[in-house]
């Protein structure tokens, strides 16, 4: 995974990102109907900026660092000083009232940003975001769920602590080293799967021979969307039922892939309104990449995938937050997302503004953005034209090599695979496949067969092995 460079660290980058979730107004309490003259009878209480989802988390090799913010029942009149800090009293009363033996998660590898200081401004009723990083460490034991007890304590006379939120518990399952889809020749395979209709399960089904390992090395959901929300007033992500309920239910449908080793990630696509990933002004870009890093932190996500598509930008007059369309505006929105997460994939179907059309006075990502080159804030890139080969496309992303480019994507039903033996030969990085669909599909053994032929050859060609199909077929249950 490609990490930002300039002097930009991981690890201050994972502090940096701010969370939509956690700039969004909260009504934990009614504010008084005659106005706010005092600050009696504010309560504050610890909230997790993910969501309750996220409670509990996973830790593997790298660290984690999740946010949390302190909230009030209304608006105070006056600043409001709290802290944020572990607690360990409070998992000694958990562990004697729920008559379990949970260990606190140790001290050393926890840091709390700014020692967990807030300021609550007057009228607000929320802290900026808080960020608690976990570092992994050899005093962990692999597979044991550990626990930080988190408590608020409030500084300013008048402000309690709210009786139901007097702690906050975060469950971390310490799982060591994530297993690797690597198959050691440099080339990833990405599978798109059309979740209107499909299920992800059908991609963990095909395996390498030799190491077993996946054939698929990441998939993305395709797709969510890019909207100007009105009832906000902003441009944000639509995520429909259908992708909803895969999110919803992580455990089953993305979790699984994970623990093969295949990393999940959620594709962005325009939705016929005149915004799209192309065309957000730089605070607009910063806000949405914002919002899609808490989406992927309650999600559990690897990443985020980006398509310049149906935003139909010519059809609508200019939304707030938008600017005139373009390759910078394009660039500027995943910098700002590679930004806010550095250790996630950032990736890029090479299709709109990202190819150069002089005629419209578009170069492609030709451009630094704040001193650094595309090249080293996408991932990956893949061209879109199925069936046909691209050999030079990653030339119009400055700073990219071949070993970031897909020259040739696969539309599994009607493949053509001749052009596999360039992608490994030419020292190209990264195979796209579109459209796995369960193996027992309409087609019936057809579809098995075209699956096994199309598969099959693509572990042949690109990792010198045979495909292996479990004989499993996942159809959509929801």
């Amino acid at each position: 995974m490609k990490y930002m460079r300039a002097g930009l660290s991981a690890a201050a980058l994972a502090l940096a990102g701010v969370l939509v979730s956690c700039n969004d107004d909260i009504e934990v309490g009614k504010a008084d109907g005659n106005g706010l003259t005092t600050v009696d009878g504010v309560y504050c209480r610890i909230e997790n900026c993910a969501g309750v989802r996220a409670q509990s988390i996973e830790l593997r090799t790298e660290a984690v660092a999740p946010e949390f913010r302190i909230a009030l029942s209304k608006a105070a009149t006056q600043a409001v000083d709290a802290v944020l800090k572990v607690d360990e009293s409070l998992l000694e009363a958990y562990n004697e009232a729920n008559k379990t033996g949970y260990e606190i998660f140790p001290a050393s590898l926890v840091s709390v940003e700014q020692q967990g200081a807030v300021l609550i401004a007057p009228g607000d009723r929320q802290s900026h975001p808080v960020a608690v990083t976990l570092q992994p460490g050899e005093i962990l034991a692999e597979g044991t769920t550990y626990v930080l007890p988190l408590a608020v304590e409030s500084r300013t006379e008048g402000v309690r602590i709210s009786a139901d939120s007097k702690n906050y518990l975060l469950f971390v399952k310490a799982l060591g080293e994530r297993p690797s889809a690597d198959k050691g020749t440099g080339i990833v395979t990405i599978c798109y799967v059309e979740c209107n209709s499909n299920n992800p399960l059908n991609t963990g089904e095909w395996t390498v021979r030799k190491s077993g390992k996946p054939l698929f090395d990441i998939v993305n959901l395709f797709a969510a969307n890019i909207r100007y929300i009105e009832e906000t007033g902003r441009i944000g992500v639509k995520i429909n039922s259908n992708i909803q309920h895969l999110l919803d239910h992580r455990d089953k449908y993305i979790k699984p892939l994970q623990d093969k080793g295949i990393k999940v990630c959620l594709t962005i696509l325009g939705d016929h309104d005149g915004t799209g990933v192309a065309n957000l002004s730089d605070e607009a870009a910063r806000e949405f990449a914002a919002e899609l890093r808490s989406i992927v932190t309650a999600y559990g996500l690897d990443g985020v995938d980006f398509d310049d598509e149906w935003s139909d930008y010519d059809k609508y007059p200019m939304r707030p937050g938008c600017v005139e369309r373009g390759p910078y505006p394009y660039a500027r929105l995943l910098y700002e997302t590679k930004k806010a997460m550095p250790d996630k994939l950032c990736t890029i179907y090479y299709i709109g503004a990202v190819i150069p059309y002089p005629d419209k006075g578009f170069f492609g990502f030709d451009m630094l953005v704040d001193g650094m080159m595309p090249g080293d804030f996408v991932d990956y890139a893949y061209d879109a034209m199925y069936g046909s080969l691209n050999l030079n496309g990653y030339k119009n992303i400055l700073g990219m090599n071949k070993s970031g480019w897909g020259p040739s994507s696969i539309e599994i039903e009607s493949a053509n695979l001749w052009n596999l033996d360039l992608v490994r030969k030419d020292g190209y990085g990264v195979q796209v496949i579109y459209h796995l669909r369960a193996a027992d599909g309409d087609g019936g053994a057809s579809y098995e067969s075209t699956y096994r032929n199309v598969l099959g050859t693509v572990a042949t060609k690109l990792y010198d092995d045979t495909v292996v199909f479990s004989g499993k077929s996942w159809h959509a249950d929801w």
